[in-house]
Order: C-alpha cells, then structure tokens, then sequence
C-alpha cells in the first residue's frame, strides 16, 4: 500500500498545483473577456443608434425602429449560435482528454499493483503467465475477446 502512495501522491500533488494555475489564468481570462464584451456591447449599442439615427433621414420613425431592432437581434443570434457551437466542440474534446488521463492514471496503479504482487510470488506469477499466455495461443476466441477489451 505505501508503494502505490508512494505513486499517486506526487501526481494528485502535481494536479493540484496544475489546477490552481489553471484557475489564476481562467480567473484573468474571464476578467479581460469580460471588459472586452463590455466595451463591444458599448460600441454596438453605439453603432446601432447611429443606425437608427440614419435610418430616420430615410424612413419613418417606426419603420426605423423595426428594422434597427431586428438587425440587432440578428447579430444576437448569430453571437450565440458561434459561442453555442464552440463550447460544444471544446467540451466534447476535453470529456475525452480527462478520461484518458484517469485510464492512463487506472492503468498505473494496476501495473503497481501487479509489480508488487509478482515480487512477493515470483514463482506463482510466472506460472499465472506461462498458463494465461498459453490459453491466449491456443484460443482465438479469447485472444478476440482480450483484443475487445483492449478496446
């Protein structure tokens, strides 16, 4: 057991100290985003009242409104379908980056795991494998079966 903390503790060590960067650096990138969309919505709002205000020269006040209003709405829509979009390509992306990182971590333990149990039966161990390697040989459909799960 003191093995197998002997391995995982410095990589939940090395996590946590990768996570707490990660959040500093999400932290400003979340602060700049937000000052730089705040700007933006000012200088939108700007432009669509400039918009208007030309719009009145050349149409009625109502009929100005309307379509200052749904060019607005527009540029809304396609705003939040682009921001829609790449979150869902991102997240899908990083489920699968963090299940393969707790596979590969899975993995490591179990290979400690086996490691320590082979030293301690080293005669037992190799009979367990000359046994399990000639059953693989002799059997297609377990080697199939072992090439499933590999999978």
């Amino acid at each position: 057991m003191r093995y197998l903390l002997d391995i995982a503790l410095p990589f939940a060590q090395a996590e946590i100290r990768n996570a707490k960067d990660s959040a500093g650096r999400l932290c400003w990138r979340v602060a700049g985003f937000a000052a730089a969309g705040l700007v933006a919505a000012l200088g939108l709002g700007f432009l669509a009242l400039s918009f208007h205000l030309w719009l009145l020269r050349h149409v009625p006040a109502p009929d100005a409104a309307l379509f200052t209003g749904l060019l607005c709405l527009g540029v809304a829509g396609l705003v939040a379908l682009t921001a829609w979009l790449a979150t869902k390509v991102r997240s899908r992306t990083r489920h699968r980056e963090v299940a393969q990182a707790a596979t590969l971590a899975e993995l490591q333990l179990l290979q400690a795991e086996l490691e320590q149990g082979l030293r301690a039966n080293a005669k037992t161990g190799t009979l367990g494998m000359l046994v399990a390697g000639l059953a693989l040989g002799a059997s297609p459909d377990l080697r199939h079966m072992l090439r499933d799960l590999v999978r």
